[in-house]
């Protein structure tokens, strides 16, 4: 199981605008690779920030990012490279939680890069995230849990608060996990999601998520539901479900 820390430091995060420099075999490499993947089109080679670097100061976290693209990253992650050329990136997610006390996440759909895995909202940076030289997590965040769970920073959103991060010094990938409380009960999240996939499916648009799980927030909900469902998880999922209800 991976470790998670408790994120009592500000984290900053800087682009440097430098491409990242591949050798020739490994574009070779990511190339074949991508040609083969996306046989039918469904990805988006679009770009994709890469950590240079990670600094612990005593207040804060300074992290560099250099730019590549969703070829290098996904080749990374399927084949599990973890040599000096490997990518590394950063991302956000969001547990959220309704008034009725239910903790969201979702199912992914069959049209991504992970089907069927259960996860929190949330991805990687993008150009939208970018305020100078500068990355805002949070805006990234509430940015992807509107794109996958229709829940709208203005209307919907009562709190957003970092909570931990994977620990800097083990783990290659970095992720920055948020709780988030909304003003909507299940039934009435639920039926918002509703709401906001007809509208996709009518644009002829895939929702992200296949279908949206809802769990109590309360230890043995929690306990029960990593003891008994096998579906595939991202690595973070059941460290912090269990840091929320421990």
């Amino acid at each position: 199981m991976i470790k998670l820390i408790p994120l009592s430091k500000k984290v900053e995060v800087i682009c440097t605008h430098k491409p990242v420099q591949l050798s020739e075999t490994r574009q070779d490499e990511i190339e074949n690779f991508w040609a083969d993947v996306n046989k039918d089109g469904k990805f988006y080679r679009g770009k994709v920030f890469d950590i240079e670097s990670v600094t612990e100061e005593k207040d804060k976290y300074i992290i560099l990012l250099n730019t590549t693209d969703y070829a290098h990253h996904l080749h990374s992650v399927r084949n599990h490279i973890s040599d000096a050329e490997r990518c590394r990136t950063i991302f956000s997610a969001a547990l959220v939680e309704t008034t009725d006390s239910k903790f969201i996440i979702g199912e992914m759909g069959a049209n991504t890069a992970f089907p069927g895995r259960l996860q929190c909202a949330g991805g990687g940076l993008s150009n939208e995230d970018l305020y100078g030289d500068t990355f805002d997590l949070e805006k990234s965040v509430l940015r992807e849990t509107k794109e996958e769970l229709a829940i709208d920073e203005e209307k919907h959103v009562v709190r957003c608060q970092p909570v931990l991060m994977k620990d800097v010094h083990i783990h290659d990938s970095l992720v920055i996990l948020y709780h988030i409380k909304v003003n909507m009960s299940e039934e009435e999240l639920r039926k918002n999601y509703q709401r906001y996939v007809d509208d996709l499916t009518g644009n002829n648009e895939v929702p992200e998520f296949r279908k949206i799980i809802s769990i109590d927030n309360d230890r043995a909900s929690v306990h029960s539901f990593f003891d008994n469902d096998n579906r595939t998880k991202d690595d973070y999922l059941e460290p912090f479900l269990k840091f929320m209800v421990k």
